[in-house]
């Protein structure tokens, strides 16, 4: 490995002072050299306002490794560690200038182009923007913004209204680095650390993107970090060549090593890109979409992903679940029948003498079989299959897609995009996709549980057990149970705020006892609310469903290296834990349950 440096004598006019003082300095050593990377005994460089080190050396001599921890990828405690431990490497000194705020310090072109695929390219540039340090406290007028962001695009050789409404996968590769690019310049950094910016780009491309690297250097005072295997190209960063040097450089070389004439086999076929004075009146919106790059646009479409695209799931699902159980409790109750001896001795025995005391008895018995139906339809749906047959297919559905999300972003360096600009990953992310999670599970919930105890309303008459509307008034009753707590006693026995000589303050003291009847304890007064069927069943989606995503978020980002090979493991491992951790909460809420019904 060796450097290069070029400082800025070209840079538009600034004090002797702020030239000289440095922003970074910056000096690694060499501590074992069986580890680490690159052979020299030590590795210094030392960044000015406009200047640029080019960080050069063959592939693996560790470049990367130090770029990154300089950008602040790598926790700077267990990175510290990790590199002497690991590779060898001793980072003796990482001094920024104090006067430079953390946040305005650095940051990273990746070397694979890296921008937020959920967002246009005007989106990404919208958040680069919008959390740019500097520019805090500055609020702007949207029509401002969007000028800003035109005139960043421009910047980089990007058409505002084609180019920013693209999404990254329809850039090409010397576009994603003028894109990227320009989500640098946003955010109006100090120091920008580049990571091989022209790789795979052809070379009228890749001088392109160097000359907006000169300009930025020249123009703004940024300092760049350089690490490039393209020297031609670094030396237009450097301001030490022009582009025509470059071409001609390249032309002559290629010229000689050429021996054989086959003009007449060859040809060019050149393909001229249309120019910015298109018209898009007719086919372009007036500004590019930026929806997305807010958190509440972001929960707005992952509750329309996660209830949407889950509900046919979960319906059909209920659907056979209600089925099977309704016609299996039918029949075992139409099997195993002690009704009929009930009513028989009731009609020989109790009838009789009810009839002698009042001269009248009722037509028939309330009818025991649909009470039992309805009792074990409402416990078994409402209070222990319908939550837990949901978080178990939610498990699959949102955890193992927002493990894959996650994921795919952390094998794509999307969430070190973020860390560079200043935001964090965890809550773009984890957020919106919990919040939206709470509201879709218990909603699903909901209409599943729903659907599957409907259909015990058309089962039962089919095997002779009921009617459908007294099913449905003995479902209700066994679902809505009264709570046990003094204030809603109170409350039903004196039917509203009659008071009956007690004080008002006195009767309003015993509607907001919170109590249990049974008990003075608060503990068993909360057993008895978060137990309450309805409520119960709301808790028990909402707990599973904070289990389902954050099991998912520490599978995704447990790896901060992740490669896309990992991806799928990542989900296979969300969904299995998740759904094992589910299952033992569920057991766990069952003892809740058990400790109710002992009272």
């Amino acid at each position: 490995m060796f450097i290069s440096s070029s400082s800025s004598r070209e840079t538009k006019p600034m004090s002797p002072e702020a030239r000289k003082k440095p922003i970074l300095q910056f000096r690694a050593r060499n501590t074992n050299p069986l580890k680490c990377p690159f052979v020299n005994s030590t590795v210094c460089f030392t960044l000015y306002p406009g200047s640029c080190v080019h960080l050069a050396g063959p592939s693996g001599a560790g470049k990367t490794t130090l770029a990154n921890y300089i950008a602040g990828l790598l926790p700077r405690r267990q990175g510290i560690k990790m590199l002497r431990k690991t590779l060898g490497i001793d980072v003796e000194e990482c001094t920024w200038d104090e006067s430079i705020p953390i946040g305005e310090r650095v940051g990273m072109l990746f070397q694979q182009t890296t921008l937020l695929d959920s967002l246009t390219v005007a989106g990404n540039v919208c958040v680069a923007l919008e959390n740019c340090p500097s520019k805090n406290n500055v609020r702007w007028s949207e029509a401002k913004v969007q000028s800003t962001i035109k005139r960043l695009l421009e910047t980089v050789g990007l058409d505002y209204l084609r180019d920013g409404s693209k999404r990254p996968s329809e850039l090409s590769g010397g576009m994603a680095r003028r894109a990227s690019l320009a989500l640098q310049i946003a955010q109006d950094k100090r120091v920008i650390v580049l990571d091989e910016p022209f790789a795979g780009l052809d070379l009228v491309t890749a001088i392109g993107v160097a000359k907006e690297l000169e300009r930025l250097r020249k123009e703004k005072g940024t300092a760049l970090l350089l690490i490039s295997h393209e020297p031609e190209v670094v030396d237009v960063v450097m301001g030490k060549a022009s582009k025509t040097e470059v071409l001609k450089r390249v032309s002559d070389v290629s010229r000689s090593s050429s021996s054989v004439d086959d003009s007449s086999l060859s040809t060019t076929v050149t393909l001229e890109r249309r120019g910015s004075d298109y018209d898009y009146d007719n086919r372009y919106p007036k500004h590019p979409s930026t929806f997305g790059k807010d958190g509440r646009q972001r929960f707005i479409l992952k509750v329309l992903d996660y209830f949407l695209y889950s509900l046919p799931l979960i319906l059909l699902t209920f659907l056979a679940a209600g089925l099977a159980i309704s016609m299996l409790s039918a029949d075992i109750l139409r099997r195993v029948d002690v009704t009929d001896t009930v009513l028989s001795i009731v009609g020989r025995e109790i009838k009789p003498i009810i009839q002698m005391f009042t001269g009248h008895v009722e037509s028939d018995c309330p009818p025991s079989q649909s009470y039992v139906v309805c009792t074990w339809h409402g416990k078994t749906f409402v209070l222990e299959i319908g939550p837990l047959i949901t978080a178990l297919l939610l498990s699959g559905r949102i955890g193992g897609s927002y493990a894959g999300e996650v994921a795919t972003m952390q094998s794509t360096s999307q969430n070190k995009l973020l860390t560079t600009l200043g935001i964090s990953p965890v809550m773009w992310t984890l957020l919106p996709s919990l919040a939206a999670s709470w509201i879709a599970s218990p909603l699903l919930t909901m209409a599943g549980t729903g659907l599957a105890l409907e259909i015990g309303a058309y089962i039962g008459p089919l095997y002779g057990i009921g009617s459908t509307d007294r099913y449905r008034i003995e479902l209700w009753d066994a679902i809505a149970v009264p709570l046990r707590l003094r204030g809603v006693t109170s409350w039903s026995e004196n039917e509203g705020w009659e008071h009956g000589g007690r004080t008002l303050l006195e009767t309003v003291y015993s509607f907001i006892d919170i109590r249990c009847t049974f008990s003075d304890s608060y503990v068993d007064a909360l057993i008895e609310i978060t137990t309450h069927p309805i409520c119960f069943h709301w808790m028990k989606s909402v707990v599973f469903m904070s289990i389902i995503m954050g099991v998912a978020e520490i599978s995704a980002r447990h790896d901060p290296d992740l490669t896309p090979r990992g991806v799928p493991k990542v989900i296979t491992t969300s969904v299995v834990m998740g759904s094992l951790l589910v299952i033992f909460s569920d057991w766990a809420f069952s003892q809740l349950l058990l400790k109710r019904q002992s009272h």
